[in-house]
């Protein structure tokens, strides 16, 4: 009986580390390929705001570097996760003043009204909100 027992309590534990390790990689996927990332975001973006050629490869630009902003500070979520939320608002302030800068108002604001209602892990413009 305690052999039974030690036995279903070493399994529920691995199976929770697993579950826990899985989604940590789940949470760090989407940083693991910026360029990718930042190809979709700006692809979305492009058909959603009507970017013009000239504001492609400065939006681009613009999110590969904030997206590798946060890929810098990802670890921070784990081990300080107030210092992480600290960063990632600011680089979110950030990016959203460089955009200001590249788009035109209604471009803005469009853009704006893309945030999704939460951060899905299959919306790829979640990264940018979230």
């Amino acid at each position: 009986m305690k052999n039974a027992l030690l036995f279903s309590l070493l399994l529920l534990t691995g199976l929770t580390s697993i579950v826990f390790n899985s989604l940590a990689q789940v949470q760090q996927a989407p940083l693991s390929n910026i360029e990718g990332n930042a190809q979709s975001i700006t692809g979305k973006l492009k058909a959603a705001l009507t970017l013009t050629e000239a504001q492609q490869p400065k939006i681009l630009n613009t999110v590969t570097n904030f997206l590798q902003q946060r890929a810098n500070i990802l670890s921070l979520n784990n081990s300080n996760p107030k210092a992480y939320d600290t960063k990632l608002k600011s680089f979110q302030n950030g990016f959203q003043r460089k955009l200001k800068t590249i788009l035109t108002p209604e471009q803005f604001t469009g853009f704006l009204e893309l945030k999704p209602v939460n951060n899905d892990m299959t919306n790829v413009l979640s990264q940018l909100f979230y």
